[in-house]
């Protein structure tokens, strides 16, 4: 339900929630049309779409969804409300934006900006992730809105094609850019009032003008908050007020970036509310850690903890030039621990920030700070932020913040600062993702049994979404006492995954037993289930075995009835699989002897033989570079490499197009 409601209409409205019985419900108890009238009465909020004015000046850009609302809202209800009305899923991780609104500057080089453009769209298309900004167009909101921007076309541009080639688009990641702005600061473009009586709001936002602020279109979300509450207890007016003199660029700057402005108390509050919980290292009532089998690999379980209310979300901030305000705030997300990534090079606190964690990395007793570090902080700041002056009260408590901040960005073998200098290589910015994630890694505290294996297993799956396995092996698996069994469900990721073959080989590293994995369901499901079947059913389906396509899936009974025949045609090999012996090493039961060294060497022979069945699988499926790895493996390389090599060239017959042959018949040598 969209609605809104005049001052009037709240107070005096009969519905079933009156000022007594707030207290006494929560939001997920509520029926969604009592949640409405909840928070409308309690908060004055109202919610709808924002419909943006384009170059053409019309309005037929893709409408935005906001909630208007006091700043003293219930986290709680907003994050019901968020979950229902906007339909938000859980995130992987959360990155808040710190950075000024008045002294922003762009980026001395276009190389730059657009290789950080596309770092941000490989942390977006990595997982479900959340960015939080001040939603204007201005510095840093508006590059991550135009990065949004060109990853949405290209998308569009992409989807196109494969709908017309009649084949399913790609499933992506939702992107997700939440602006968080005080109704204050806007208040010259938008305008409540015009869609005042309307059961559906929609609300026009015109261009942006000179030397004014405006929203950022390329937000996906935006939460815009009221100062001067209008609830059920107060008795301010409905409509913004007009400011009472015009404001300086001084007073500008105090406004809007101060730590203490409407838009800033109440992110601080809205992220320390996602964040923590994850920060308590509690787990969640539902969670389940997978038990190891007797032979290391830990079973998938099917029941998924509900993280939205239970388990808080993992947070990376990224800090990027910024004012006295925002290293006020940065003080405060160090005292949360909370990871932050400094864009050094990009002038103001960021550098000022740098020079002092340089500077106290390299001497770190007390005497030099009060000598020389202090002083030189002083001298900076000031020749950064002229209005400092004549505020030694303010001057030297920034000081404190930054040298506080400093001091505790490495403590305990964890890390809470994360540097990266823009300006000495524009290619490493490219990798913006996995700084944003080597930051959460480095900076989490270890956790005991059972706790420890749900955070070794939630940062996995962390790597394996941004497919960074050099991060897993240098911040997860390089640890002595690390044990650690990795689940079913992380091995089919990685096995099916588009680029994840370095996974499987650093999974195979930790002893993952591939017989216990392999059962000959298990390998009808990799078939099933792969992302690109094009070349298996086009070769092996069609060529071989003379189906149609009409078949979306191959049957259970697959690995005995098709595959030994698709095997048999393309090397001469009779019954290569064996459903009974699979399924048979997959429980545990061996055949022969059962003293404990038979049962050793059943279990050699039984890893030799999932080996050389899911390499055939990567051949089949034309992972050119799974074989690789999985044949780097194997105790019997030249016949491996014969088998695979008549497969790639018999399999090239069957393929149309005399390009793709020659591709294949390359492959198989």
């Amino acid at each position: 339900m969209t609605a809104l409601m005049t001052q009037e209409t709240l107070v005096n409205s009969k519905s079933p929630i009156s000022k007594e019985s707030k207290f006494l419900y929560s939001p997920s108890t509520l029926e969604p049309e009592e949640f409405d009238n909840y928070i409308q009465q309690e908060y004055g909020a109202f919610w709808g779409t924002l419909k943006f004015e384009n170059s053409l000046n019309n309005y037929s850009n893709e409408a935005r969804p906001f909630l208007y609302v006091d700043d003293s809202i219930d986290l709680d209800a907003l994050q019901y409300f968020m979950i229902n009305e906007w339909k938000l899923q859980p995130a992987n991780i959360v990155i808040p934006v710190l950075s000024g609104v008045t002294n922003n500057k762009p980026f001395k080089s276009l190389k730059t900006t657009e290789t950080l453009k596309n770092g941000i769209k490989n942390a977006a298309n990595a997982s479900e992730v959340w960015f939080i900004t001040n939603g204007l167009t201005t510095g840093v909101p508006q590059l991550i809105g135009d990065a949004f921007r060109d990853e949405i076309s290209m998308r569009r541009e992409d989807d196109a094609w494969t709908i017309k080639m009649k084949r399913e688009p790609k499933k992506r990641k939702t992107l997700i850019l939440i602006g968080i702005v005080c109704s204050d600061e806007i208040k010259d473009i938008l305008d409540f009032k015009t869609a005042k009586d309307k059961s559906k709001m929609e609300v026009k936002v015109p261009r942006r003008k000179r030397h004014k602020l405006s929203l950022n279109s390329d937000h996906t979300h935006f939460i815009i908050i009221r100062e001067k509450p209008i609830g059920m207890n107060s008795n301010n007016n409905f409509e913004i007020k007009p400011p009472v003199s015009n404001m300086g660029e001084k007073q500008l700057e105090k406004l809007i970036d101060s730590a203490e402005s409407a838009t800033n108390r109440f992110r601080d509050r809205f992220e320390d509310f996602l964040y923590q919980r994850i920060s308590q290292q509690q787990l969640p009532a539902a969670t389940i850690i997978p038990p190891a089998t007797p032979d290391g690999n830990a079973t998938a379980t099917s029941e998924e903890p509900n993280q939205w209310s239970k388990n808080g979300f993992p947070m990376v901030c990224i800090f990027v030039r910024g004012t006295p305000g925002t290293i006020e705030l940065l003080y405060r997300k160090i005292q949360q621990e909370v990871p932050v990534v400094i864009l050094k090079g990009t002038g103001s606190a960021a550098d000022i920030i740098a020079f002092a964690y340089e500077e106290i990395s390299a001497k770190n007793y007390k005497e030099y700070e009060d000598s020389y570090l202090k002083v030189e902080l002083s001298r900076r700041l000031l020749e950064e932020y002229s209005a400092l002056k004549d505020n030694n009260v303010k001057r030297n408590e920034i000081c404190d913040y930054i040298i506080y901040i400093v001091k505790k960005a490495d403590q305990d073998k964890r890390k809470f600062l994360t540097f990266v200098d823009v300006n000495s290589t524009t290619s490493s910015l490219n990798y913006f993702h996995k700084y944003i994630l080597s930051a959460l890694l480095q900076s989490q505290k270890k956790a005991m049994e059972i706790k420890e294996n749900f955070q070794l297993e939630e940062n996995l799956r962390l790597t394996l979404d941004w497919n960074l396995p050099d991060l897993a092996l240098s911040e997860i698996f390089q640890h002595d006492d690390m044990k650690y069994s990795i689940p079913t469900d992380l091995f089919d990721k990685a096995v099916l995954g588009k680029k994840l073959e370095p996974f499987v080989d650093l999974f195979l590293d930790q002893e993952f037993f591939l017989h216990r994995y392999l059962t000959s369901d298990k390998l009808v499901c990799l078939f099933n289930e792969a992302e690109d079947r094009e070349f298996f059913t086009t070769t092996s389906l069609e060529g071989i075995l003379g189906l149609t396509r009409d078949e979306e899936k191959v049957p259970q009974d697959f690995v005995e009835h098709g595959l030994n025949i698709i095997i048999k045609r393309l090397t001469r090999i009779d019954y290569f699989f064996r459903r009974r012996e699979m399924d048979c090493y997959a429980i545990g039961v061996y055949f022969g002897q059962t003293s404990d060294k038979e049962i050793q060497r059943q279990r050699i022979r039984a890893e030799k033989k999932a080996l050389r069945c899911l390499i055939i699988y990567a051949v089949l499926m034309n992972r050119h570079e799974l074989a690789m790895i999985l044949w780097k493996r194997s105790t019997e390389p030249i016949q491996m490499a014969l088998i695979c090599y008549m497969m790639f060239k018999n399999l090239a017959f069957y393929y149309r197009g005399s390009v793709e042959r020659v591709l294949i018949e390359k492959q198989a040598k």
